[in-house]
């Protein structure tokens, strides 16, 4: 239900705003922040730094795609949370999208690099979404 209603969102939202959301991304997007609004551990333990570094050694798809997942959501829906720690949001998104391309390649699934390649453009897109006053300033409506 949650993935619905997140998907009929996003899509409206891409209408309104012009922004060519692929399909595939757009479910990908539904669920992920049906995931997310659903979790009480919304903030990462460890820290980033620390869980990037334990992914490597790990080496578990399923935590790739989960912290992956997480940086695309700070970065869209919860910007200030780096800003207050000093770190400029273009470290969470690099994190994001390097992790999402070493998934590609260890899940074999070519979304994920989708998802690298995209990750600003979904970063500015789901800004956006929650906050309607910011659409022009990112440039998605023409």
């Amino acid at each position: 239900m949650k993935r619905d209603l997140m998907y009929r969102h996003l899509q409206s939202h891409s209408t309104e705003t012009g922004f060519g959301l692929p399909e595939l991304l757009a479910w990908y997007l539904a669920d992920l922040l049906a995931d997310r609004v659903s979790r009480v551990d919304i903030i990462p333990e460890p820290s980033f730094a620390e869980r990037y570094l334990r992914l490597y050694q790990e080496r578990d798809i399923s935590e790739f795609k989960d912290y992956a997942d997480s940086a695309l959501f700070f970065v869209s829906l919860m910007p200030d949370y780096g800003r207050r720690r000093g770190l400029d949001m273009d470290y969470y998104a690099a994190l994001g999208i390097s992790t999402y391309y070493t998934l590609s390649e260890l899940a074999e699934d070519p979304r994920y690099t989708q998802l690298g390649n995209w990750f600003y453009h979904l970063q500015r897109f789901l800004n956006s979404a929650i906050r309607p006053e910011q659409r022009l300033d990112l440039g998605l409506l023409g």
